[in-house]
């Protein structure tokens, strides 16, 4: 039920970019180029804690790695159809057809956004945003479901808050020895 649920708000979202060229060509443009976008703002931001916030490095690193291998080590064990080859729809980008459940495009946007925004709110809700556009972007470009995103993004704040969570606790058992 929850899948048949899944479907029917996924073909309403794909709908919108089938229907509107300006959508579509959007859409297809974040899916295209969010991977080497989240990739510079990643790089940046961590030159900026090695400058700034060295203690946050270690953290930082860590959240987006274990949420990447986290995402594949779960498709080695979960499979579930992209929407291209389960419900017959054509992808607006080129995507192999590997599990797609949790997203790791989701995941990796959403690891590298959220640690930001904890130390920067500002920028932090400017790269939340555009971590939100991009999960949309894949959902809109048919290359996954709303649930896979949704599951890339809330992993990825369970490893981010976890790895954080479990950094500074260790740091303030460092600093009472």
């Amino acid at each position: 039920m929850l899948y048949n649920i899944d479907e029917n708000i996924f073909n309403l979202i794909y709908g919108v970019s089938i229907r509107s060229d300006v959508m579509r060509s959007i859409m297809t443009a974040v899916a295209i180029s969010s991977s080497r976008f989240f990739a510079v703002i990643f790089a940046g931001f961590l030159v900026y804690l090695s400058l700034k916030e060295r203690r946050l490095v270690i953290p930082y690193l860590l959240s987006p790695a274990l949420s990447v291998g986290i995402t594949r080590l779960i498709r080695m064990f979960y499979v579930r159809s992209r929407p291209f080859t389960s419900v017959g729809i054509e992808s607006l980008i080129y995507h192999e057809a590997s599990p797609s459940m949790p997203s790791t495009h989701a995941a990796a946007a959403f690891a590298i956004a959220i640690p930001i925004f904890f130390i920067n709110k500002k920028l932090g809700s400017a790269v939340l945003i555009l971590a939100f556009i991009t999960a949309l972007s894949r959902v809109m470009t048919g290359v996954h479901f709303p649930l896979d995103v949704a599951a890339g993004a809330l992993l990825a704040a369970a490893i981010t808050f976890s790895v954080f969570g479990i950094y500074e606790r260790c740091m303030d058992k460092l600093k009472k020895q």
